[in-house]
């Protein structure tokens, strides 16, 4: 036997069961080569689409990169366990022609056990390596069911993840539309409903990004629906009500204050992905539609120091729109042309 090569396939079965399981069942994100892979896969996409948001081939992102972990996961598995077989050419025996096998009939027998259906025509030629096949088809048992049990609630994040979305453009595509449209000429009370709703919704999708990290692939080619522009424009709606807005005229500050840490609960799992605050420090808003509306803002030094204090979380925002394939400026999506043209 060669023991080097079967230590080899010993180790590298470890570090792929080590990966699938702690991306699959662990809530604490994707392992370690499942989180690069995804990474590496997300980049290349966005090279594709010349890292313009609105390429319709993003949106196949998401479901790219879970077939490809689940290739990963098949290849390093059956890659190892061939050369558990490869290490000793008469691990296998061709019950046919009672003759030894080849690396090719080793390889063909590791995939034909790990998807437990069958030996074939091949067989062990020893108790140790009976041992060796049984586990094999275990491990691929495992495999499958383990996948499964990944790829469901994946899906199932993203529909919350698409409806956080979509709730927060009912409210308004941008900073001053969603303030515009909740005031009710003498506060704005009426956001506490909406902003009380989201922040539920918001704390679930932090806890599902922290376990399932794949879900930061999962694009929208609509910039009225993109998941990062959405709760940016909401998070920047706190910005401005929490320091721009007089007191007397904002939601209550329990509501503001709880929808501003389950934001923040979701933008902590974001380094996981790679996604950290840039050089760069996005413009602030303006708010003068607001002005011309009537109402107050307040504008003074202090203030303006309390937005520097904010510089890293609006840069991790405007990394986060970057890392998606969008820029700064496509936060102004204006209004959804609520005409629906049907298709005959």
């Amino acid at each position: 036997m060669n023991y080097f090569v079967f230590i080899l396939g010993i180790i590298l079965l470890l570090v792929a069961a080590t990966d699938l399981t702690v991306t699959s069942l662990s809530v604490r994100g994707a392992g370690f080569i499942t989180k690069r892979l995804s990474k590496a896969i997300w980049r290349v996409m966005l090279a594709i689409n010349k890292r313009v948001g609105s390429g319709k081939y993003l949106e196949l992102g998401g479901a790219i990169i879970l077939i490809s972990i689940l290739i990963n996961w098949l290849f390093m598995i059956w890659f190892s366990t061939s050369l558990l077989f490869i290490s000793q050419p008469e691990s296998l025996m061709n019950v046919e022609t009672n003759s030894s096998t080849t690396i090719i009939n080793k390889i063909f027998y590791a995939g034909y056990t790990l998807s437990n259906l069958g030996l074939g025509d091949m067989e062990p030629v020893s108790p140790f390596w009976d041992l060796v096949t049984a586990v094999l088809s275990f491990v691929g048992l495992i495999q499958i069911s383990i996948a499964i049990t990944y790829f469901i609630p994946v899906v199932s994040a993203e529909i919350v993840k698409r409806k956080i979305s979509v709730y927060i453009t009912t409210l308004g595509c941008s900073v001053e539309e969603i303030l515009l449209n909740h005031w009710n000429g003498k506060d704005f009370k009426e956001l506490e409903q909406p902003f009380m709703s989201l922040t539920e919704s918001i704390i679930l999708h932090a806890q599902n990004h922290k376990a399932y990290s794949v879900l930061h692939y999962f694009h929208s080619s609509d910039r009225k629906e993109a998941f990062v522009l959405n709760i940016t424009n909401l998070d920047e709606v706190l910005t401005a009500l929490l320091f721009s807005i007089p007191v007397e005229l904002r939601p209550s500050r329990s509501v503001l204050n709880g929808i501003r840490k389950a934001i923040s609960s979701y933008l902590v799992t974001l380094p996981a992905t790679f996604v950290v605050p840039g050089e760069e420090t996005p413009p602030l808003n303006s708010l003068s539609a607001l002005e011309k509306n009537g109402i107050k803002v307040s504008h003074s030094a202090p203030i303006d120091l309390e937005y520097e204090k904010l510089t890293t979380r609006r840069r991790l925002l405007l990394s986060l729109i970057k890392d998606d394939g969008w820029e700064w400026c496509d936060l102004q999506a204006g209004s959804y042309d609520h005409e629906m043209s049907v298709i005959k």
